[in-house]
Protein backbone atom coordinates (compact mmCIF):
# COMPACT_ATOMS: atom_id res chain seq x y z
CA UNK A 1 0.00 0.00 0.00
CA UNK A 2 2.00 3.29 -0.72
CA UNK A 3 1.76 5.82 1.64
CA UNK A 4 -0.50 9.09 1.24
CA UNK A 5 1.29 12.12 -0.30
CA UNK A 6 2.28 14.55 2.62
CA UNK A 7 0.79 18.34 3.20
CA UNK A 8 1.54 21.16 4.89
CA UNK A 9 -1.31 23.21 5.57
CA UNK A 10 -0.50 27.04 6.90
CA UNK A 11 -3.55 29.29 7.80
CA UNK A 12 -3.63 31.24 10.92
CA UNK A 13 -7.09 30.89 10.90
CA UNK A 14 -8.28 28.02 12.96
CA UNK A 15 -11.39 27.83 11.49
CA UNK A 16 -9.63 27.23 8.13
CA UNK A 17 -6.45 25.01 9.18
CA UNK A 18 -9.18 22.44 10.72
CA UNK A 19 -11.90 22.69 7.71
CA UNK A 20 -8.84 21.83 5.12
CA UNK A 21 -7.03 19.09 7.57
CA UNK A 22 -10.36 17.24 7.72
CA UNK A 23 -11.06 17.43 3.73
CA UNK A 24 -7.51 16.34 2.95
CA UNK A 25 -7.83 13.09 5.29
CA UNK A 26 -10.60 12.24 3.95
CA UNK A 27 -9.41 12.83 0.54
CA UNK A 28 -6.30 10.34 1.55
CA UNK A 29 -3.93 12.91 2.31
CA UNK A 30 -1.88 12.83 5.54
CA UNK A 31 -1.37 16.52 6.69
CA UNK A 32 0.31 18.66 9.39
CA UNK A 33 -0.90 22.51 10.29
CA UNK A 34 0.83 25.27 11.05
CA UNK A 35 -0.51 28.75 12.38
CA UNK A 36 2.47 30.92 11.73
CA UNK A 37 5.11 31.47 8.73
CA UNK A 38 7.72 30.21 11.32
CA UNK A 39 6.09 27.16 12.71
CA UNK A 40 5.58 26.34 9.16
CA UNK A 41 9.13 26.81 8.47
CA UNK A 42 10.27 24.57 11.27
CA UNK A 43 7.94 21.77 10.61
CA UNK A 44 9.25 22.05 6.70
CA UNK A 45 12.85 21.65 8.48
CA UNK A 46 11.25 17.97 10.20
CA UNK A 47 9.34 16.44 7.59
CA UNK A 48 8.92 16.01 3.80
CA UNK A 49 6.00 17.35 2.35
CA UNK A 50 4.57 16.86 -1.23
CA UNK A 51 3.05 19.79 -0.81
CA UNK A 52 2.29 22.73 1.11
CA UNK A 53 -0.74 24.81 0.85
CA UNK A 54 0.50 28.67 2.38
CA UNK A 55 -2.05 31.18 3.03
CA UNK A 56 -0.24 34.46 2.22
CA UNK A 57 -1.40 37.00 4.85
CA UNK A 58 -0.27 35.37 8.33
CA UNK A 59 0.79 37.40 11.54
CA UNK A 60 4.30 36.71 11.86
CA UNK A 61 5.00 36.63 8.28
CA UNK A 62 3.78 36.31 4.76
CA UNK A 63 3.22 33.11 2.92
CA UNK A 64 5.04 34.55 0.29
CA UNK A 65 8.67 35.11 2.87
CA UNK A 66 7.52 31.09 3.99
CA UNK A 67 7.11 29.54 -0.10
CA UNK A 68 10.81 32.01 -1.05
CA UNK A 69 12.85 30.33 1.84
CA UNK A 70 11.12 26.87 0.84
CA UNK A 71 11.85 26.91 -2.39
CA UNK A 72 15.25 27.94 -2.10
CA UNK A 73 16.20 24.73 -0.36
CA UNK A 74 13.54 22.39 -1.73
CA UNK A 75 12.55 22.43 -5.41
CA UNK A 76 10.57 19.12 -5.37
CA UNK A 77 7.55 20.37 -3.36
CA UNK A 78 4.90 22.00 -4.65
CA UNK A 79 3.99 25.10 -3.55
CA UNK A 80 0.31 26.56 -3.31
CA UNK A 81 -0.42 30.16 -2.60
CA UNK A 82 -3.59 30.97 -0.97
CA UNK A 83 -5.23 34.20 -0.64
CA UNK A 84 -8.38 36.72 -1.88
CA UNK A 85 -6.10 38.96 -3.45
CA UNK A 86 -6.16 37.87 -6.81
CA UNK A 87 -4.89 40.68 -9.43
CA UNK A 88 -1.91 41.06 -11.39
CA UNK A 89 0.58 42.26 -8.82
CA UNK A 90 -0.17 39.30 -6.31
CA UNK A 91 0.41 36.78 -9.10
CA UNK A 92 3.68 38.28 -10.01
CA UNK A 93 4.71 38.43 -6.38
CA UNK A 94 4.14 34.21 -6.08
CA UNK A 95 5.53 33.44 -9.20
CA UNK A 96 8.47 35.51 -8.05
CA UNK A 97 8.65 33.73 -4.58
CA UNK A 98 8.28 30.47 -6.15
CA UNK A 99 4.54 29.19 -5.96
CA UNK A 100 3.46 26.98 -8.28
CA UNK A 101 -0.13 27.49 -8.23
CA UNK A 102 -2.25 30.60 -6.82
CA UNK A 103 -5.55 29.72 -5.29
CA UNK A 104 -8.14 32.42 -5.00
CA UNK A 105 -10.11 32.61 -1.49
CA UNK A 106 -12.90 31.82 -0.58
CA UNK A 107 -12.68 27.92 -2.57
CA UNK A 108 -15.02 25.18 -2.44
CA UNK A 109 -13.54 22.58 -0.23
CA UNK A 110 -14.79 20.21 -3.15
CA UNK A 111 -13.01 21.34 -5.75
CA UNK A 112 -9.99 21.85 -3.57
CA UNK A 113 -9.84 18.08 -3.01
CA UNK A 114 -10.39 17.38 -6.41
CA UNK A 115 -7.84 19.60 -7.48
CA UNK A 116 -5.56 17.85 -4.96
CA UNK A 117 -6.72 14.40 -6.25
CA UNK A 118 -6.04 15.10 -9.93
CA UNK A 119 -2.35 17.32 -9.60
CA UNK A 120 -0.12 16.02 -11.97
CA UNK A 121 2.95 17.05 -9.87
CA UNK A 122 5.61 16.42 -11.80
CA UNK A 123 4.31 18.77 -15.03
CA UNK A 124 3.31 21.17 -12.64
CA UNK A 125 7.18 21.04 -11.14
CA UNK A 126 8.23 21.22 -14.62
CA UNK A 127 6.28 24.48 -16.04
CA UNK A 128 8.20 27.83 -15.63
CA UNK A 129 4.64 29.85 -14.71
CA UNK A 130 1.91 29.90 -12.04
CA UNK A 131 -0.92 27.92 -12.20
CA UNK A 132 -3.87 29.79 -11.01
CA UNK A 133 -6.89 28.12 -9.49
CA UNK A 134 -10.03 30.25 -9.06
CA UNK A 135 -13.73 30.29 -8.45
CA UNK A 136 -14.52 27.75 -11.47
CA UNK A 137 -11.63 28.82 -13.71
CA UNK A 138 -7.87 27.80 -14.27
CA UNK A 139 -5.65 29.40 -15.84
CA UNK A 140 -1.74 30.41 -16.66
CA UNK A 141 0.45 33.30 -15.87
CA UNK A 142 3.77 33.78 -17.04
CA UNK A 143 5.67 36.59 -16.63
Amino acid sequence: MTEPQRVLILDDDEGNRRLLQIALRTGGFANDCAETGAEALALARQNTYAIMLLDVNLPDMSGLDVSQTIRATNDDVVIILATTEDDDAMFRRALNKGADVFMVKPFDIDQLLKFFQNLDMDSLREADDLLIVGHAITRRYRL
